[in-house]
Protein backbone atom coordinates (compact mmCIF):
# COMPACT_ATOMS: atom_id res chain seq x y z
CA UNK A 1 0.00 0.00 0.00
CA UNK A 2 1.58 3.32 -1.06
CA UNK A 3 2.20 5.70 1.81
CA UNK A 4 1.09 9.30 1.76
CA UNK A 5 3.66 11.50 -0.06
CA UNK A 6 5.69 13.81 2.19
CA UNK A 7 4.13 16.98 0.80
CA UNK A 8 0.63 15.62 0.33
CA UNK A 9 -1.10 18.86 1.34
CA UNK A 10 0.92 20.95 -1.09
CA UNK A 11 0.51 18.44 -3.92
CA UNK A 12 -3.23 18.14 -3.30
CA UNK A 13 -3.61 21.93 -3.16
CA UNK A 14 -1.75 22.38 -6.45
CA UNK A 15 -3.82 19.63 -8.09
CA UNK A 16 -7.06 21.17 -6.83
CA UNK A 17 -6.19 24.64 -8.11
CA UNK A 18 -5.01 23.22 -11.45
CA UNK A 19 -8.42 21.57 -11.88
CA UNK A 20 -10.24 24.79 -10.98
CA UNK A 21 -8.12 26.75 -13.46
CA UNK A 22 -9.01 24.25 -16.19
CA UNK A 23 -12.73 24.52 -15.40
CA UNK A 24 -12.46 28.33 -15.44
CA UNK A 25 -10.70 28.17 -18.82
CA UNK A 26 -13.49 25.94 -20.13
CA UNK A 27 -16.14 28.38 -18.88
CA UNK A 28 -14.25 31.27 -20.51
CA UNK A 29 -14.21 29.35 -23.80
CA UNK A 30 -17.97 28.89 -23.77
CA UNK A 31 -18.49 32.53 -22.80
CA UNK A 32 -16.40 33.55 -25.81
CA UNK A 33 -18.55 31.26 -27.97
CA UNK A 34 -21.66 33.01 -26.63
CA UNK A 35 -20.05 36.34 -27.53
CA UNK A 36 -19.37 35.18 -31.11
CA UNK A 37 -22.98 34.06 -31.53
CA UNK A 38 -24.30 37.34 -30.14
CA UNK A 39 -22.06 39.42 -32.41
CA UNK A 40 -23.06 37.31 -35.42
CA UNK A 41 -26.69 38.18 -34.73
CA UNK A 42 -25.88 41.90 -34.64
CA UNK A 43 -23.24 42.41 -37.33
CA UNK A 44 -22.51 41.16 -40.87
CA UNK A 45 -19.93 38.42 -41.40
CA UNK A 46 -17.24 40.92 -42.40
CA UNK A 47 -17.61 43.18 -39.35
CA UNK A 48 -14.41 43.64 -37.28
CA UNK A 49 -16.28 43.19 -33.96
CA UNK A 50 -17.35 39.71 -35.05
CA UNK A 51 -13.86 38.79 -36.28
CA UNK A 52 -12.25 40.06 -33.07
CA UNK A 53 -14.52 37.92 -30.88
CA UNK A 54 -13.95 34.88 -33.13
CA UNK A 55 -10.16 35.42 -33.01
CA UNK A 56 -10.29 35.46 -29.19
CA UNK A 57 -12.19 32.19 -29.20
CA UNK A 58 -9.66 30.59 -31.58
CA UNK A 59 -6.80 31.59 -29.26
CA UNK A 60 -8.63 30.24 -26.21
CA UNK A 61 -9.39 26.93 -27.94
CA UNK A 62 -5.75 26.61 -29.08
CA UNK A 63 -4.57 27.12 -25.49
CA UNK A 64 -6.74 24.20 -24.38
CA UNK A 65 -5.52 22.11 -27.33
CA UNK A 66 -1.90 22.33 -26.15
CA UNK A 67 -2.12 19.07 -24.18
CA UNK A 68 -5.20 17.40 -25.70
CA UNK A 69 -6.40 16.20 -29.10
CA UNK A 70 -9.74 18.02 -28.98
CA UNK A 71 -11.75 20.46 -26.89
CA UNK A 72 -15.08 18.81 -26.16
CA UNK A 73 -18.18 20.27 -24.50
CA UNK A 74 -21.33 18.23 -23.81
CA UNK A 75 -24.78 19.29 -22.67
CA UNK A 76 -26.70 16.81 -20.54
CA UNK A 77 -30.00 17.66 -18.87
CA UNK A 78 -29.37 21.40 -18.90
CA UNK A 79 -25.84 21.07 -17.49
CA UNK A 80 -22.59 21.86 -19.31
CA UNK A 81 -19.61 19.48 -19.16
CA UNK A 82 -16.05 20.02 -20.36
CA UNK A 83 -14.78 16.48 -20.86
CA UNK A 84 -15.93 14.92 -17.54
CA UNK A 85 -16.04 18.07 -15.41
CA UNK A 86 -19.17 20.12 -14.79
CA UNK A 87 -18.79 23.76 -15.78
CA UNK A 88 -20.61 26.44 -13.72
CA UNK A 89 -22.99 28.48 -15.86
CA UNK A 90 -24.49 31.92 -15.43
CA UNK A 91 -27.78 33.19 -16.86
CA UNK A 92 -26.24 34.17 -20.22
CA UNK A 93 -24.77 30.71 -20.68
CA UNK A 94 -28.08 29.15 -19.62
CA UNK A 95 -29.76 30.96 -22.53
CA UNK A 96 -27.06 29.62 -24.90
CA UNK A 97 -27.56 26.06 -23.63
CA UNK A 98 -31.28 26.45 -24.24
CA UNK A 99 -30.49 27.56 -27.80
CA UNK A 100 -28.29 24.49 -28.31
CA UNK A 101 -30.98 22.16 -26.97
CA UNK A 102 -33.56 23.77 -29.25
CA UNK A 103 -31.42 22.82 -32.23
CA UNK A 104 -30.92 19.23 -31.03
CA UNK A 105 -27.24 19.85 -30.23
CA UNK A 106 -25.91 17.81 -27.30
CA UNK A 107 -22.21 18.46 -27.77
CA UNK A 108 -19.69 20.58 -29.63
CA UNK A 109 -16.08 19.53 -30.26
CA UNK A 110 -13.31 21.79 -31.54
CA UNK A 111 -10.45 20.12 -33.43
CA UNK A 112 -6.86 21.32 -34.00
CA UNK A 113 -6.57 23.73 -36.93
CA UNK A 114 -9.86 25.51 -36.27
CA UNK A 115 -10.21 28.81 -38.18
CA UNK A 116 -11.94 32.10 -37.43
CA UNK A 117 -14.09 31.68 -40.55
CA UNK A 118 -15.41 28.33 -39.31
CA UNK A 119 -16.60 29.90 -36.07
CA UNK A 120 -18.33 32.70 -37.99
CA UNK A 121 -20.02 30.12 -40.27
CA UNK A 122 -21.13 28.16 -37.19
CA UNK A 123 -22.52 31.30 -35.55
CA UNK A 124 -24.39 32.14 -38.74
CA UNK A 125 -25.99 28.68 -38.78
CA UNK A 126 -26.92 28.93 -35.09
CA UNK A 127 -28.75 32.18 -35.77
CA UNK A 128 -30.79 30.62 -38.56
CA UNK A 129 -33.86 28.43 -38.33
CA UNK A 130 -33.61 25.04 -36.62
CA UNK A 131 -33.89 23.33 -40.01
CA UNK A 132 -30.24 24.20 -40.63
CA UNK A 133 -29.38 21.33 -38.28
CA UNK A 134 -31.96 18.84 -39.52
CA UNK A 135 -30.53 15.34 -39.93
CA UNK A 136 -31.26 13.79 -43.34
CA UNK A 137 -30.16 10.38 -42.16
CA UNK A 138 -32.22 10.06 -39.00
CA UNK A 139 -30.52 9.93 -35.59
CA UNK A 140 -26.97 10.55 -36.74
CA UNK A 141 -24.66 10.76 -33.72
CA UNK A 142 -22.37 13.38 -35.26
CA UNK A 143 -23.39 16.36 -37.39
CA UNK A 144 -20.72 17.67 -39.76
CA UNK A 145 -20.75 20.61 -42.18
CA UNK A 146 -18.20 20.95 -45.05
CA UNK A 147 -17.54 24.61 -44.25
CA UNK A 148 -16.62 23.68 -40.65
CA UNK A 149 -14.20 20.70 -40.86
CA UNK A 150 -12.76 21.40 -37.41
CA UNK A 151 -16.10 21.68 -35.59
CA UNK A 152 -18.04 18.53 -34.70
CA UNK A 153 -21.59 18.60 -33.33
CA UNK A 154 -23.25 15.77 -31.40
CA UNK A 155 -26.98 15.25 -31.20
CA UNK A 156 -28.59 15.74 -27.80
CA UNK A 157 -30.53 12.46 -27.96
CA UNK A 158 -27.42 10.39 -28.62
CA UNK A 159 -25.46 12.11 -25.85
CA UNK A 160 -28.26 11.62 -23.31
CA UNK A 161 -28.68 7.94 -24.23
CA UNK A 162 -24.96 7.31 -23.94
CA UNK A 163 -24.80 9.11 -20.61
CA UNK A 164 -27.80 7.15 -19.34
CA UNK A 165 -26.14 3.85 -20.25
CA UNK A 166 -22.95 4.88 -18.47
CA UNK A 167 -24.87 5.85 -15.32
CA UNK A 168 -26.83 2.57 -15.21
CA UNK A 169 -23.74 0.43 -15.72
CA UNK A 170 -21.89 2.51 -13.14
CA UNK A 171 -24.61 1.89 -10.54
CA UNK A 172 -24.50 -1.88 -11.12
CA UNK A 173 -20.73 -1.94 -10.75
CA UNK A 174 -20.87 0.32 -7.68
CA UNK A 175 -23.39 -1.94 -5.93
CA UNK A 176 -21.16 -5.01 -6.40
CA UNK A 177 -18.06 -3.18 -5.16
CA UNK A 178 -20.03 -1.89 -2.16
CA UNK A 179 -21.26 -5.36 -1.17
CA UNK A 180 -17.80 -6.89 -1.70
CA UNK A 181 -16.40 -4.27 0.69
CA UNK A 182 -19.04 -5.21 3.27
CA UNK A 183 -17.95 -8.86 3.03
CA UNK A 184 -14.28 -7.90 3.36
CA UNK A 185 -15.02 -5.98 6.56
CA UNK A 186 -16.97 -8.95 7.94
CA UNK A 187 -14.03 -11.26 7.29
CA UNK A 188 -11.56 -8.87 8.92
CA UNK A 189 -13.67 -8.40 12.05
CA UNK A 190 -14.25 -12.16 12.29
CA UNK A 191 -10.52 -12.82 11.95
CA UNK A 192 -9.76 -10.33 14.72
CA UNK A 193 -12.39 -11.86 17.03
CA UNK A 194 -11.00 -15.36 16.41
CA UNK A 195 -7.40 -14.16 16.74
CA UNK A 196 -6.62 -15.21 13.17
CA UNK A 197 -4.29 -13.49 10.72
CA UNK A 198 -6.01 -10.58 9.02
CA UNK A 199 -5.84 -10.73 5.22
CA UNK A 200 -4.30 -7.30 4.61
CA UNK A 201 -3.75 -8.13 0.94
CA UNK A 202 -7.48 -8.58 0.37
CA UNK A 203 -8.22 -5.33 2.19
CA UNK A 204 -5.76 -3.50 -0.03
CA UNK A 205 -7.30 -5.03 -3.15
CA UNK A 206 -10.80 -4.06 -1.97
CA UNK A 207 -9.72 -0.46 -1.37
CA UNK A 208 -7.95 -0.24 -4.74
CA UNK A 209 -11.09 -1.49 -6.51
CA UNK A 210 -13.22 1.03 -4.63
CA UNK A 211 -10.87 3.90 -5.46
CA UNK A 212 -10.69 2.95 -9.16
CA UNK A 213 -14.48 2.84 -9.30
CA UNK A 214 -14.95 6.12 -7.40
CA UNK A 215 -12.54 7.91 -9.72
CA UNK A 216 -14.56 6.54 -12.65
CA UNK A 217 -18.04 7.28 -11.25
CA UNK A 218 -18.14 9.18 -7.95
CA UNK A 219 -21.88 9.92 -8.05
CA UNK A 220 -22.86 6.25 -8.21
CA UNK A 221 -20.99 5.54 -4.96
CA UNK A 222 -22.27 8.61 -3.15
CA UNK A 223 -25.76 7.32 -3.89
CA UNK A 224 -24.95 3.99 -2.28
CA UNK A 225 -24.01 5.65 1.03
CA UNK A 226 -27.73 6.45 1.39
CA UNK A 227 -28.59 2.77 1.66
CA UNK A 228 -28.92 2.27 5.40
CA UNK A 229 -28.45 -1.34 6.47
CA UNK A 230 -30.16 -1.87 9.83
CA UNK A 231 -28.85 -5.40 10.27
CA UNK A 232 -25.26 -4.65 9.29
CA UNK A 233 -24.81 -1.07 10.44
CA UNK A 234 -21.27 -1.51 11.80
CA UNK A 235 -19.90 -2.88 8.52
CA UNK A 236 -21.89 -0.50 6.30
CA UNK A 237 -20.75 2.49 8.38
CA UNK A 238 -17.09 1.62 7.83
CA UNK A 239 -17.62 1.19 4.09
CA UNK A 240 -19.66 4.40 3.86
CA UNK A 241 -16.98 6.35 5.71
CA UNK A 242 -14.37 4.96 3.32
CA UNK A 243 -16.47 5.87 0.27
CA UNK A 244 -17.22 9.39 1.49
CA UNK A 245 -13.60 10.07 2.42
CA UNK A 246 -12.31 8.70 -0.90
CA UNK A 247 -14.91 10.68 -2.83
CA UNK A 248 -13.86 13.87 -1.04
CA UNK A 249 -10.25 13.07 -1.91
CA UNK A 250 -11.13 12.84 -5.60
CA UNK A 251 -13.21 16.02 -5.33
CA UNK A 252 -10.15 17.81 -3.93
CA UNK A 253 -8.09 16.36 -6.82
CA UNK A 254 -5.82 14.27 -4.59
CA UNK A 255 -3.50 11.92 -6.41
CA UNK A 256 -4.63 8.29 -6.61
CA UNK A 257 -2.21 6.96 -3.91
CA UNK A 258 -3.56 9.61 -1.52
CA UNK A 259 -7.17 8.65 -2.29
CA UNK A 260 -6.28 4.99 -1.70
CA UNK A 261 -4.70 5.90 1.65
CA UNK A 262 -7.91 7.76 2.57
CA UNK A 263 -10.02 4.80 1.53
CA UNK A 264 -7.98 2.43 3.67
CA UNK A 265 -8.11 4.79 6.66
CA UNK A 266 -11.87 5.21 6.32
CA UNK A 267 -12.49 1.49 6.04
CA UNK A 268 -10.48 0.71 9.18
CA UNK A 269 -11.14 3.80 11.30
CA UNK A 270 -13.49 1.98 13.72
CA UNK A 271 -11.54 -1.28 14.10
CA UNK A 272 -11.12 -0.51 17.80
CA UNK A 273 -14.80 -1.26 18.33
CA UNK A 274 -14.07 -4.98 17.98
CA UNK A 275 -12.72 -4.70 21.54
CA UNK A 276 -15.90 -3.00 22.85
CA UNK A 277 -18.72 -5.23 24.15
CA UNK A 278 -21.58 -5.53 21.66
CA UNK A 279 -24.16 -4.38 24.22
CA UNK A 280 -22.31 -1.07 24.66
CA UNK A 281 -21.82 -0.38 20.94
CA UNK A 282 -25.51 -1.01 20.23
CA UNK A 283 -27.07 0.30 23.44
CA UNK A 284 -30.24 2.25 22.54
CA UNK A 285 -30.16 4.54 25.56
CA UNK A 286 -27.56 6.84 27.08
CA UNK A 287 -24.31 5.23 28.19
CA UNK A 288 -23.29 5.20 31.83
CA UNK A 289 -20.01 6.86 32.80
CA UNK A 290 -18.35 3.46 32.96
CA UNK A 291 -19.70 2.41 29.54
CA UNK A 292 -18.68 5.74 28.01
CA UNK A 293 -15.16 5.29 29.35
CA UNK A 294 -14.98 1.87 27.67
CA UNK A 295 -16.28 3.21 24.34
CA UNK A 296 -13.83 6.12 24.39
CA UNK A 297 -10.99 3.61 24.39
CA UNK A 298 -11.81 2.38 20.88
CA UNK A 299 -9.55 4.85 19.00
CA UNK A 300 -6.54 3.71 21.06
CA UNK A 301 -7.51 0.06 20.72
CA UNK A 302 -8.02 0.52 16.98
CA UNK A 303 -4.53 1.94 16.52
CA UNK A 304 -3.08 -0.96 18.53
CA UNK A 305 -5.03 -3.56 16.53
CA UNK A 306 -3.94 -2.11 13.19
CA UNK A 307 -0.33 -1.73 14.31
CA UNK A 308 -0.18 -5.52 14.61
CA UNK A 309 -1.41 -6.10 11.06
CA UNK A 310 1.33 -6.37 8.46
CA UNK A 311 0.64 -4.36 5.31
CA UNK A 312 -1.62 -1.70 6.85
CA UNK A 313 -0.56 1.87 6.09
CA UNK A 314 0.64 4.17 8.86
CA UNK A 315 -1.97 6.72 7.79
CA UNK A 316 -4.75 4.23 8.65
CA UNK A 317 -3.26 3.72 12.13
CA UNK A 318 -3.04 7.49 12.70
CA UNK A 319 -6.61 8.06 11.49
CA UNK A 320 -7.95 5.27 13.72
CA UNK A 321 -6.32 7.01 16.71
CA UNK A 322 -7.33 10.56 15.74
CA UNK A 323 -10.77 10.30 14.13
CA UNK A 324 -12.57 11.49 17.29
CA UNK A 325 -10.09 14.23 18.18
CA UNK A 326 -12.29 17.08 17.02
CA UNK A 327 -14.41 19.59 18.89
CA UNK A 328 -14.41 20.40 22.60
CA UNK A 329 -15.21 16.82 23.59
CA UNK A 330 -12.66 15.15 21.35
CA UNK A 331 -10.88 12.03 22.54
CA UNK A 332 -8.42 10.54 23.36
CA UNK A 333 -7.01 13.66 24.97
CA UNK A 334 -3.41 14.45 24.06
CA UNK A 335 -1.50 17.68 24.72
CA UNK A 336 -1.36 20.15 21.83
CA UNK A 337 -3.13 17.76 19.49
CA UNK A 338 -3.39 18.64 15.80
CA UNK A 339 -5.26 16.19 13.62
CA UNK A 340 -3.56 14.91 10.50
CA UNK A 341 -5.31 16.18 7.33
CA UNK A 342 -6.52 12.67 6.50
CA UNK A 343 -7.86 12.23 10.06
CA UNK A 344 -9.83 15.46 9.60
CA UNK A 345 -11.38 14.09 6.42
CA UNK A 346 -12.20 10.75 8.10
CA UNK A 347 -13.77 12.63 11.05
CA UNK A 348 -16.03 14.57 8.70
CA UNK A 349 -17.09 11.50 6.70
CA UNK A 350 -17.59 9.48 9.90
CA UNK A 351 -19.76 12.20 11.44
CA UNK A 352 -21.95 12.66 8.36
CA UNK A 353 -22.68 8.95 8.04
CA UNK A 354 -23.29 8.59 11.79
CA UNK A 355 -25.74 11.51 11.78
CA UNK A 356 -27.74 9.98 8.93
CA UNK A 357 -27.42 6.42 10.28
CA UNK A 358 -30.36 4.05 10.59
CA UNK A 359 -29.81 1.58 13.41
CA UNK A 360 -32.10 -1.12 14.68
CA UNK A 361 -33.22 0.91 17.69
CA UNK A 362 -33.76 4.22 15.85
CA UNK A 363 -37.35 4.91 14.81
CA UNK A 364 -36.23 7.68 12.45
CA UNK A 365 -33.00 8.92 10.91
CA UNK A 366 -31.80 12.45 10.30
CA UNK A 367 -32.45 13.51 6.68
CA UNK A 368 -29.34 14.19 4.62
CA UNK A 369 -30.08 17.89 4.11
CA UNK A 370 -30.39 18.36 7.89
CA UNK A 371 -27.13 16.49 8.41
CA UNK A 372 -25.42 18.88 6.01
CA UNK A 373 -26.74 21.84 7.99
CA UNK A 374 -25.39 20.30 11.24
CA UNK A 375 -21.93 20.00 9.69
CA UNK A 376 -22.10 23.59 8.44
CA UNK A 377 -22.93 24.81 11.98
CA UNK A 378 -19.90 22.95 13.33
CA UNK A 379 -17.42 24.23 10.78
CA UNK A 380 -14.52 26.00 12.41
CA UNK A 381 -15.23 24.38 15.79
CA UNK A 382 -15.50 20.62 15.35
CA UNK A 383 -14.48 20.43 11.68
CA UNK A 384 -12.04 22.09 9.31
CA UNK A 385 -14.11 24.83 7.57
CA UNK A 386 -12.31 24.36 4.25
CA UNK A 387 -13.09 20.63 4.26
CA UNK A 388 -16.72 21.27 5.25
CA UNK A 389 -17.10 23.65 2.32
CA UNK A 390 -15.59 21.10 -0.08
CA UNK A 391 -17.76 18.31 1.39
CA UNK A 392 -20.93 20.37 1.01
CA UNK A 393 -19.99 21.29 -2.56
CA UNK A 394 -19.51 17.59 -3.31
CA UNK A 395 -22.59 16.26 -1.51
CA UNK A 396 -24.78 19.28 -2.20
CA UNK A 397 -27.26 21.07 0.03
CA UNK A 398 -29.70 18.39 -1.10
CA UNK A 399 -27.60 15.17 -1.12
CA UNK A 400 -28.38 12.20 -3.31
CA UNK A 401 -31.48 10.43 -2.07
CA UNK A 402 -33.20 13.62 -0.84
CA UNK A 403 -36.87 13.98 -1.78
CA UNK A 404 -37.68 17.45 -3.07
CA UNK A 405 -40.98 19.27 -3.45
CA UNK A 406 -40.83 21.34 -6.63
CA UNK A 407 -42.71 24.53 -7.51
CA UNK A 408 -44.41 22.64 -10.34
CA UNK A 409 -46.12 20.36 -7.83
CA UNK A 410 -43.83 17.48 -8.82
CA UNK A 411 -41.73 15.34 -6.48
CA UNK A 412 -38.08 14.81 -7.39
CA UNK A 413 -35.52 12.37 -5.98
CA UNK A 414 -31.99 13.82 -6.11
CA UNK A 415 -29.79 11.58 -8.29
CA UNK A 416 -26.63 13.67 -8.59
CA UNK A 417 -25.30 17.19 -8.15
CA UNK A 418 -24.69 20.09 -10.48
CA UNK A 419 -22.47 23.12 -9.93
CA UNK A 420 -25.46 24.95 -8.44
CA UNK A 421 -26.04 23.45 -4.98
CA UNK A 422 -29.70 24.47 -5.09
CA UNK A 423 -30.31 22.81 -8.47
CA UNK A 424 -29.38 19.12 -8.58
CA UNK A 425 -30.47 16.46 -11.07
CA UNK A 426 -33.69 14.74 -9.95
CA UNK A 427 -35.73 11.71 -10.96
CA UNK A 428 -39.39 12.72 -11.13
CA UNK A 429 -41.50 10.36 -9.02
CA UNK A 430 -45.11 9.67 -9.92
CA UNK A 431 -45.91 6.10 -8.83
CA UNK A 432 -43.51 5.79 -5.86
CA UNK A 433 -43.09 2.06 -6.48
CA UNK A 434 -39.60 2.06 -8.01
CA UNK A 435 -40.85 1.77 -11.59
CA UNK A 436 -39.53 5.27 -12.34
CA UNK A 437 -35.98 3.86 -12.32
CA UNK A 438 -36.63 2.39 -15.76
CA UNK A 439 -39.57 4.37 -17.12
CA UNK A 440 -39.28 7.68 -15.29
CA UNK A 441 -37.90 11.03 -16.36
CA UNK A 442 -34.67 12.49 -14.97
CA UNK A 443 -34.25 16.26 -15.27
CA UNK A 444 -31.80 18.93 -14.20
CA UNK A 445 -33.10 21.82 -12.13
CA UNK A 446 -30.73 23.96 -14.21
CA UNK A 447 -33.04 23.62 -17.21
CA UNK A 448 -34.45 26.93 -18.41
CA UNK A 449 -37.36 28.09 -20.55
CA UNK A 450 -37.28 31.58 -21.95
CA UNK A 451 -34.31 32.44 -19.75
CA UNK A 452 -36.08 31.37 -16.51
CA UNK A 453 -35.62 28.16 -14.57
CA UNK A 454 -38.18 25.50 -15.47
CA UNK A 455 -38.30 24.00 -11.97
CA UNK A 456 -37.21 25.15 -8.50
CA UNK A 457 -37.09 23.62 -5.02
CA UNK A 458 -39.71 24.78 -2.53
CA UNK A 459 -38.99 22.25 0.22
CA UNK A 460 -37.95 18.74 1.20
CA UNK A 461 -40.14 15.72 1.97
CA UNK A 462 -39.58 13.29 4.84
CA UNK A 463 -39.73 9.86 3.13
CA UNK A 464 -40.70 8.14 6.38
CA UNK A 465 -43.62 10.45 7.07
CA UNK A 466 -44.68 10.10 3.43
CA UNK A 467 -44.24 6.28 3.55
CA UNK A 468 -41.87 6.28 0.57
CA UNK A 469 -39.28 3.48 0.48
CA UNK A 470 -36.10 5.02 -0.93
CA UNK A 471 -34.25 1.69 -1.02
CA UNK A 472 -36.13 0.65 -4.15
CA UNK A 473 -34.60 3.64 -5.92
CA UNK A 474 -31.07 3.64 -4.52
CA UNK A 475 -29.98 -0.01 -4.69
Amino acid sequence: MPEEPKDSRGDARQSFFAKQQLINAAKSTFQLLASVLKNASLYPASHPFLHTSADKLVRQVNELLVDRKEVAFYLVGGELFFEKDSVPIDQSLAVLLEQFAGKDIGGIVFKPGILTTELIDFADLMNKANTAFAAPAGETAVMKTPSMPHIELHRVMIVDKQMGTVIKEGKKKATKVFMDAIETMKEMVEAEHLDKTVNARKINMTVQTMVDSIIENRDAFLGLTNIKMYDEYTFAHSVNTSLLASALGTFLSFEKPQVAALGMAGLLHDMGKVTVPHEIVNKPGALSDEEWAVLKRHPVEGALVLADVTGISKVAIVAAFEHHQHGDRGYPEVPERRQHLFSQIISLADAYDAITAARVYYSIQTPQDQAIRILIKKRGSAFNPVLVKAFVNMIGLFPMGTLLKLNTGEVGLVTHQTRDLMRPHVLLLTKFDGSEKTSGVEVSLLETVGGSYKRSVVGTIDPYAAHIDLKIYMD
